[in-house]
């Protein structure tokens, strides 16, 4: 199996100026631009399956992944959302919206299934890695072997879920990099004597944001570093 384990493109909220900010916030014009991008850069990949986070840069994310594969279902996985976001997030109809290939999902988790967990994962790093793990095994329980399978996620949580996916301890001061639209990919596969092998096989690879369009223009201005959270 392939985790492939991307980050949405450039939100409102990743803007140094804080005037903006939303409590889900949308994409810019320039992370819509990353998204096109991140969408060509799939179109050909083999991809099993597209999950992806509930919240709205994450469904305009992966809707460019999603149309150029023929509008691939969207399979909504609620544990997807990003550190510190409670599951108050939208409607099918409303995700339908930013994501027309988005299924129906199961509704989302309340306090009385999670309490204080949002709390919980903002004061305890390792709370969070928890929610990782319960994502990475429902993924490789419910898909085959040998299928590649698309995470839509956000740049904290992510690093979480890769974390799982290597079983990493996670110490609180090592960050893995998750730019906006970068992709990772961990990969699991037997070895020498039907050993099981994790391999990291990609790490915040981006390269899809520095080609070039026709007549050799870049084909996305680079504009530095995003924001690490959200």
């Amino acid at each position: 199996m392939n985790l492939i384990i991307v980050r949405h493109g450039e939100s409102v909220n990743n803007l140094p100026d804080t005037s903006g900010h939303m409590t889900d916030p949308v994409l810019t014009e320039c992370g819509l631009a990353q998204a096109r991008l991140l969408g060509e850069r799939c179109a050909s990949m083999r991809i099993d399956a597209l999950l992806s986070s509930p919240l709205a840069r994450a469904l305009q994310t992966v809707n460019e992944i999603s149309v150029r594969r023929e509008n691939q279902p969207v399979h909504i996985l609620h544990e997807l959302v990003e550190i510190g976001t409670d599951y108050t997030t939208l409607t099918h109809a409303e995700a339908l919206r930013l994501c027309p290939a988005v299924l129906p999902f199961e509704a989302a988790p309340g306090p009385e299934d999670y309490g204080d967990a949002w709390g919980l994962e903002i004061r305890d790093p390792y709370y969070t890695l928890s929610r990782a793990y319960r994502v990475i095994s429902r993924v490789r329980q419910t898909f085959p072997a040998d299928a590649n399978v698309l995470l839509l996620g956000h740049g904290a949580f992510n690093q979480r879920i890769i974390a799982a996916a290597l079983r990493f301890p996670f110490p609180p001061d090592f960050i893995f990099s998750q730019d906006n639209t970068g992709v990772s990919v961990v990969n699991y596969c037997s070895g020498e004597s039907g050993r099981q092998v994790t391999r990291l096989r990609m790490m915040n690879d981006t390269s899809h944001l520095y080609g070039t369009q026709a007549g050799g223009t870049p084909a996305l201005e680079v504009r530095g570093l995003s924001a690490f959270l959200s």
